[in-house]
């Protein structure tokens, strides 16, 4: 193992909250390798999430993934020796943002995808964002690795969808929000899910591990867990 760690870019969280949350997380576990007073070596690109939401909204993805990829240079250029794009949903910009550097892209749904495999499933619940639930990229490319995705049926989407944009993600966890999401949750597992996947870096801020019967694949801790692994390999 290497006595410092290597330098790691991250591109948001998106949200500020979730960011947070990824640090702590970076940190606490090079310290907990290096001892000491060791910490990660982070180069972050903190986004106003209020101008991601809004770009989000309008289908701007093109433009997302311009400015994504035009940061994760930034953040090259700037000593990163790997990139992370710490959100679920902004990873339907990764090929753009991969395409963009000389240095590898810690994937978040690749780690994912690496833990349920390990686990021994092949079909998993999907919540997250309406975006991640919606668009083909996130089943596209679980399905690339074998795994089969069940996102909620409407009106669950779009409620779990308004909790995430409308309360989470601005640090707010309103009164049953667990209870609302394991509800959505139910029927998928009715369906043959057979585990969950925490597609949002804000569901943990309301359900975890402890809350569920079946495997939990908490996505931004299985990120960091890979980023890690990175950056503290010989």
């Amino acid at each position: 193992m290497r006595t410092s760690p290597r330098r790691l870019g991250l591109l948001g969280g998106i949200t500020w909250h979730s960011s947070i949350e990824m640090e702590r997380a970076l940190n606490d576990g090079v310290n907990a390798a290096l001892g000491g007073s060791s910490s990660a070596d982070l180069l972050v690109r903190s986004y106003n999430f209020q101008h991601i939401a809004d770009a989000q909204s309008a289908g701007d993805w093109e433009g997302l993934g311009r400015q994504f990829a035009a940061d994760a240079v930034a953040l090259q250029a700037a000593g990163a020796e790997a990139i992370m794009i710490c959100a679920n949903t902004m990873h339907k910009v990764a090929p753009a943002v991969e395409a963009a550097i000389d240095v590898p892209l810690i994937h978040m749904l690749d780690a994912t995808a690496d833990a349920i495999l390990a686990a021994g499933l092949n079909t998993v619940a999907l919540l997250g964002t309406g975006y991640t639930m919606r668009d083909p990229f996130y089943r596209d490319h679980m399905a690339a690795r074998g795994i089969t995705t069940i996102a909620p049926a409407e009106p669950a989407l779009s409620e779990l969808h308004e909790l995430i944009y409308g309360s989470l993600a601005k640090g707010v966890v309103p009164p049953g929000a667990r209870e609302q999401v394991l509800e959505i949750f139910a029927p998928l597992f009715d369906q043959g899910a057979q585990g969950m996947i925490s597609g949002c870096t804000e569901i943990p801020m309301v359900v975890t591990q402890g809350d569920l019967e079946v495997p939990y694949f908490d996505s931004a801790q299985l990120h960091v867990e890979a980023a890690l692994r990175f950056s503290l390999a010989d």
